[in-house]
């Protein structure tokens, strides 16, 4: 009795209804006679692979770049298509790898796909579990816990990957097993999915919703004007980074020179920059949108990706390798609202304002702003250890504000002094240098503080611990303010205090004063295009202080 041929046996099937329906029919398709000889099982083989590696990758992507979409909205349609493109070859590869080696094991024992429907199921579920539980293990991997729409939304897409892939691979190890045995299955009931390639390019063509939701709606309005109540005062905001309500009760010259002392709650971010970004603008980081010390710029992109989980080896690592993928330093175009200086400067009030995180270059009009690049330039050009590099950065802030007071004579002027925070939390020094160091960054606080006072400002400080450091923030000032529980207050605070009304959009409470009547929001900031790039000298610098490891 001659052997049936591998064709004869998926007619048969077909006949009965077997591969008529549902995913397997697709895989039955072979555009070639297989044979017995080793060339033709590898090509076997890699067809069946292919074709569920190809369904694995194409459901993958959607909670991929869903997420993605989520943490770092809005994107262009041509990123969404790159991270699609980026995540699905990854998925792609990783699902071919697998299933090859399953079906080399299984080939030791291809009856079990055939002959023993449960031992098939199990199979398809635990591989099934590796690209599901690949994809949850990323997920955790973020600085910040998902939202609930974020959550419920990744969840569902995950179990839907879960289930299709185990259709799909236990449909590729049934046709290799068919393969193998030349004989069809004893029992087996009648799959009925709906086409699942279909199904998958209709959800991965929902990820480009929120792109055209997000487009540009048209030019830059100017700048609200609103009714602002006469003042005179010389308010100077000085931000140390570091600087806990224990350090600076540790200190008794500090604690005299600012009388008005609260312990608060730290604001919450993953970065740095995320809680400096918060007070400065007084808004949550949902509406100012900085997120990170860097991130990550997919080739020929406009937007910078903040928000990345820290086990993504797609683009941490690959893209990179490959260049489709580069980490950049945040620049100052990434942030959606405006620090209450630049509120006040766009209407008058003289301001200057010297090394903010995401802050731009600006000397026009009523406003002076220095940016980090060009401190951290200057302080790296003297060389020496990274804590007098630190030292430095404070230092030249502080000289580079006094000058432009001096001959500006601003009503409002600010500095962020991070040398503390460096010292203490991101340099791997001796712990006497350590302490030698964390003194001079506080002498240099001290000397700010009288600066500021001798020329006739009125001075707040703001401390916060940084990352990883234990401890309370600090607010401290010269002269008396309410009490307060969170740095959120700082923001309508000055605006109170410069004579602007606060916004509904700042999450605190003005500390002097009574409160004023707010209005609804000063608008999204006015700035350079996003595609704007760091230099390479700016990111080294960073790296060099701790910022980028």
């Amino acid at each position: 009795m001659p052997v049936p041929s591998v064709d004869d046996l998926r007619r048969e099937l077909r006949d009965r209804g077997y591969l008529s329906h549902g995913i397997e029919r697709w895989f039955a398709h072979d555009p070639f006679t297989a044979g017995r000889s080793s060339r033709a099982f590898w090509r076997e083989l890699t067809t069946v692979a292919a074709k569920a590696s190809l369904l694995i990758a194409l459901f993958a992507i959607v909670p991929l770049v869903a997420i993605m979409v989520f943490r770092n909205h809005p994107l262009s349609a041509g990123e969404t298509l790159l991270l699609s493109l980026l995540y699905g070859l990854t998925g792609f590869a990783i699902s071919f790898a697998l299933l090859i080696l399953v079906a080399l094991v299984l080939k030791l024992r291809p009856a079990i796909a055939i002959d023993t429907p449960r031992a098939l199921l199990a199979i398809s579920f635990a591989a099934s579990a590796i690209p599901s539980g690949a994809i949850a293990i990323w997920w955790y991997g973020f600085d910040a816990p998902p939202s609930w729409p974020e959550l419920l939304l990744g969840l569902a897409l995950i179990v839907a990957l879960f289930l299709f892939s185990s259709v799909a691979i236990s449909a590729a190890l049934l046709s290799f097993s068919i393969y193998e045995l030349q004989r069809i299955p004893a029992i087996h009931r009648k799959p009925r999915t709906m086409p699942m390639t279909m199904a998958a390019i209709f959800l991965i063509a929902v990820l480009f919703l929120p792109t055209y939701a997000s487009q540009d709606k048209g030019a830059a309005e100017p700048p609200l004007q609103v009714v602002t109540t006469p003042s005179t005062r010389r308010i100077a905001l000085i931000a140390v980074d570091g600087l806990t309500s224990d350090i600076l009760a540790s200190r008794p010259d500090l604690v005299t020179a600012l009388p008005a002392t609260y312990a608060v709650a730290p604001l919450r971010g993953g970065s740095t920059t995320e809680r400096w970004a918060s007070l400065g603008t007084g808004v949550k980081t949902v509406l100012h949108g900085v997120r990170s010390v860097e991130g990550v710029r997919l080739w020929n992109g406009g937007h910078l990706l903040q928000s990345i989980s820290q086990r993504d080896i797609v683009l941490r690592g690959l893209g990179g390798a490959v260049g489709l993928a580069k980490r950049e330093p945040l620049p100052p175009t990434v942030r959606r609202r405006d620090f209450v200086w630049e509120i006040f400067a766009a209407r008058g009030v003289p301001s200057v304002a010297v090394n903010w995180w995401t802050a731009d270059d600006a000397h026009a009009g009523a406003l002076d702003s220095i940016g980090q690049m060009p401190v951290f330039a200057a302080a790296a050009s003297g060389g020496g250890a990274p804590e007098m590099v630190a030292l430095r950065v404070d230092e030249l802030s502080m000289k580079r504000l006094l000058h432009a007071l001096d001959a500006e004579k601003p009503r409002f002027a600010t500095v962020y002094l991070p040398a503390l925070d460096v010292i203490l939390n991101r340099l791997a020094i001796d712990p006497s240098a350590r302490l030698t160091a964390s003194v001079h960054a506080l002498d240099g606080v001290v000397a700010a503080v009288e600066a500021l006072r001798a020329r006739g400002f009125d001075v707040i400080v703001v401390g916060m611990p940084g990352d990883h450091q234990a401890g309370q923030a600090v607010l401290a000032s010269t002269f008396a303010l309410g009490p307060t529980t969170t740095p959120f207050d700082v923001a309508p605070t000055l605006c109170s205090l410069i004579g602007f009304p606060p916004s509904n959009e700042m999450s605190g409470r003005t500390l002097a004063g009574s409160e004023k009547p707010r209005i609804s929001s000063y608008g999204s900031r006015v700035s350079r295009q996003q595609s704007t790039k760091m230099n390479e000298e700016y990111y080294e610098n960073l790296r060099s202080l701790g910022y980028i490891r």
